[in-house]
């Protein structure tokens, strides 16, 4: 046997031995009794596996009985000592953030799972402890939805074709601004939901909800996501609101995001996100056929703010040519090169078109620089990419020159795209600066890759790319509690 790592002749053996009686053996000589699923490993899946491994939820196979988990035995070994499962794709050692949603196994955890693997993965007797108490069909575990919206119409997704890209239009019904202090957007079929999201909105000027939640002019003409958008640009005075609120803040419109791995945010007591009286919930909705036709009927579940609300949480994706409340003129950079804003027919700054990727590039990169001009609280961080996507990081420069990464995701994986919740809100002073760096991987050694030959554009499709390096934050001077109405409508 040849040598391995200077060492000759030598066997490599189990860190554990099993003998006889349910009794390991450790390597350094002590025992100790095989753990059981009924006593040691359910605990430890139902606190950290069952949101997502039961029936019904994204995952492949439930994880609840012993019957379930027995054939299971061996990949959970595997992914649990390589790390990838449960998915968590933060690197705690570049990370300066520490983050409340975090789901990773301690030491002692992953040595019981191995030591029940190792040791024939015995069921044990007694009672399993009990369930989690899950709402049906909500992956929040803390009761019903105070409120939900559905999509207006069980959509039907055809067999084949081109990935579809949707709106839909539900009416807000209350007469006063609400806030969520949870929100859960949750596809009823998730083989066909590639991704989808959820706004308060506005309609476009000279349109209405038409049959089904879609978009029609006065005139009964369907309108499709990019005629609705150049009818809002034509009418750039009175365009789509984005922003509808007391504050006029930018960012109020997107609610929650929804891909694999992702799709429930919760807010810290005390903040949330407005969804405003009068307003339309738009769910855009991309589709992805699967080979049969499918049906989905998507929802989104509201849980209403249970302590007095004194910031509006909002959301901003780095790269926004706009200024808007807190933020300047943001900045694209690509492969070192500052990409120059460009004007559009009213002389409004919009998004600067980006390069495409070539192909066989193995390391692209583009970096998103967002200024801060008014002191903001930081509180989550969402990365979105398609399938090039190869690593994203969150660097905040502080004024005086120092900085700190925030979050670095390494190693991005498309089929888990992770929402990072700060276990502490970060509070970041007027002068600094947030950068995002997307780096992108369309050379034959993505795996994930669907053509490395070719150039890759930007759009919605899986084959297309996007760079979202979305932020969550609130204002600090914009505190609820302080504002005062006065009977003019001006606020002090």
């Amino acid at each position: 046997m040849k040598a391995i790592k200077g060492l000759s002749f030598v066997v490599l053996f189990s860190i554990f031995t099993v003998l006889g009686g349910g009794v390991v053996v450790r390597a350094d000589g002590t025992a100790k009794a095989v753990p059981t699923f009924a006593k040691d490993i359910a605990p430890i899946l139902y606190e950290n596996c069952t949101s997502c491994h039961r029936p019904g939820d994204i995952a492949p196979m439930s994880l609840i009985t012993y019957r379930d988990t027995r054939p299971w035995a061996r990949a959970i070994k595997d992914t649990v000592l390589a790390g990838e499962m449960p998915p968590w794709l933060a690197d705690p050692h570049n990370s300066s953030g520490t983050f409340r949603d975090e789901r990773i196994l301690d030491q002692a955890t992953i040595d019981t799972l191995v030591a029940w693997v190792d040791g024939g993965a015995p069921q044990g007797e007694g009672d399993l402890p009990a369930l989690p108490d899950f709402p049906e069909n909500w992956t929040y575990k803390d009761g019903e939805p105070d409120y939900v919206f559905e999509l207006p119409v069980e959509y039907e997704i055809a067999a084949e074709g081109q990935e579809e890209y949707l709106d839909f239009y539900v009416a807000i019904p209350w007469e006063e601004d609400r806030f969520a202090e949870v929100i859960e957007l949750r596809p009823s079929n998730r083989s066909v939901v590639h991704h989808a999201g959820a706004y308060v909105v506005d309609l476009p000027p000279g349109t209405r909800v038409g049959e089904h939640g879609i978009l029609e002019t006065f005139d009964g003409e369907v309108l499709d996501r990019d005629a609705a958008s150049k009818l809002s640009r034509k009418n750039s005075t009175r365009i789509e609101q984005q922003v509808f609120n007391q504050f006029n803040l930018a960012g109020s419109s997107k609610l929650i995001s929804y891909v694999p791995g992702r799709g429930v945010e919760r807010f810290m007591p005390g903040t949330g996100k407005r969804v405003t009286a009068g307003k339309y919930v738009r769910f855009t909705m991309h589709y992805n056929a699967v080979g049969q036709v499918e049906t989905d009927q998507s929802k989104l579940g509201l849980w209403f703010n249970t302590k007095p609300v004194h910031h509006e949480v909002l959301t901003r994706q780095a790269g926004n040519p706009v200024p808007t409340s807190a933020f300047g003129h943001d900045i694209y950079i690509v492969q070192g090169e500052e990409i120059v804003p460009t004007l559009d027919e009213n002389g409004e700054r919009v998004r600067p078109k980006i390069p495409n990727i070539p192909p066989y590039e193995g390391n692209w990169k583009i970096t998103g620089i967002t200024p801060i001009t008014e002191p903001i609280t930081l509180y989550g961080l969402s990365p979105h990419m398609h399938l090039r996507g190869k690593s994203l990081r969150w660097v905040v420069t502080f004024p005086d020159g120092r900085e700190e990464t925030i979050l670095d995701v390494p190693k991005f994986d498309f089929n888990w795209q992770i929402h990072y919740e700060l276990a502490e809100p970060m509070h970041i002073p007027a002068g600094s600066k947030i950068t995002g760096i997307g780096v992108y991987d369309n050379s034959l050694a993505n795996r994930w890759n669907p053509g490395p030959q070719l150039e890759v554009y930007w759009g919605d499709q899986s084959w297309d790319e996007m760079y979202q390096a979305f932020t969550e934050y609130t204002i600090d001077s914009q505190d609820l509690t302080r504002l005062i109405e006065t009977t003019d409508g001006a606020q002090e």
